[in-house]
């Protein structure tokens, strides 16, 4: 099921492209002004519930490839579609975000930390978590706990 959620996901980002305004830059400063603790600042926060990662196409250690990256959130006063997602994964390039699915190109020399975050329209801000993905391996928070941090895996 989850690849196939990836599959209809990828083919959207295929169609729709880069962001909303045709740029892959954030659409949000969370990664900058994220709020602490699990649960974000005050109880109105968006907090994330998991983050999932799956290379796409053909995949091999030491050579370059695009991975789908999805962040899962919930809020307690805001519809989900309304929701602002960001990722950052340094080691690798952004080249395509749609909602809450990114599509990074990673050099595969190793495991690729990355850090997320979620706003609603009124501002507030969930936590920064952060993850952790091995090269050319699909996965996600909750199949790999240790391999996130700072996410609200039972809310």
């Amino acid at each position: 099921m989850r690849l196939w959620v990836t599959l209809v996901l990828s083919g959207s980002l295929a169609i729709v492209g880069c962001g909303e305004n045709g740029s892959t830059d954030p659409r949000s400063s969370c990664l900058t002004d994220g709020a602490g603790g699990a649960g974000g600042v005050n109880p109105s926060s968006p907090f994330l519930v998991d983050i999932v990662w799956d290379p796409l196409g053909w995949c091999r250690q030491g050579s370059r490839n695009s991975y789908n990256i999805v962040v899962l959130a919930d809020d307690p006063d805001t519809p989900l579609l309304d929701l602002i997602f960001d990722v950052n994964v340094p080691s690798c390039s952004r080249s395509a975000h749609v909602g809450n699915v990114f599509v990074f190109s990673c050099p595969n020399d190793g495991p690729a930390t990355g850090v997320a975050c979620a706003e609603d329209p009124e501002g507030n801000t969930s936590s920064r978590a952060t993850f952790t993905f091995q090269a050319c391996q699909p996965g996600s928070c909750e199949q790999t706990p240790d391999a996130c941090d700072m996410l609200a895996l039972d809310p």
